[in-house]
């Protein structure tokens, strides 16, 4: 998209643990990542009832051949109030690290979750360093893309910064001041980086 650099923080590293799927009524994906991780199993699992944690990840599940897909409203803590509407043991298919604590909740709650971890993120340490525009706008989509930035950059008073959602905005250091996207997509906070970039609107 014209106006916007991705700088390739974040490494993905895709893992196949071996899965039993008919021990479970359903499977719980809560990033892109973890739909795609599931393209390295046979279809076994798109006769389950998934649950993603938002719209983009439901939508990337319904093109990997899920049918039975229903949406939280794109935080992690809201998973556990759609799960309260069904019966069953659910497969939650996540990354290695997770910054929220729906599981335990749900779990707590008398919820049967067993957990796989599908997929990992490390910091891409062959990244070329790149200029950071003191006045430029960052986005950050996940509490491990904050961390990895924090690696190698500094946040400066007079950059803007647009998070993905809560979770996110609660891994940016003490006193930085972000502003959360409308939706938790990629498109939402591009759109808002966009704006602010422009000073149209804010």
């Amino acid at each position: 998209m014209m106006g916007v650099i991705h700088i390739p923080i974040l490494s993905i590293h895709f893992l196949t643990p071996e899965i039993d799927f008919t021990l479970y009524n359903g499977i719980i994906v809560t990033s892109k990542q973890g739909a795609l991780a599931l393209k390295h199993y046979s279809l076994d699992w798109e006769r389950l009832q998934v649950i993603c944690v938002g719209e983009s990840t439901a939508e990337a599940m319904k093109q990997l051949g899920a049918v039975h897909v229903e949406s939280a409203a794109g935080y992690g803590e809201t998973i556990f109030n759609v799960l309260r509407q069904y019966n069953g043991k659910w497969l939650y298919c996540r990354p290695k690290m997770i910054a929220s604590s729906w599981p335990k909740k749900a779990r707590d709650a008398g919820m049967l979750i067993d957990e796989v971890i599908v997929y990992e993120t490390t910091c891409n340490e062959a990244m070329e360093k790149r200029e950071i525009a003191d006045n430029g706008v960052l986005i950050f989509t996940s509490p491990s893309s904050i961390e990895c930035y924090l690696q190698k950059y500094l946040f400066k008073p007079t950059h803007d910064i647009v998070v993905i959602g809560k979770t996110t905005q609660n891994a940016l250091p003490l006193g930085i001041k972000s502003i959360i996207s409308e939706t938790t997509s990629v498109e939402s906070c591009v759109e808002i980086g966009l704006k602010l970039a422009s000073r149209d609107t804010f």
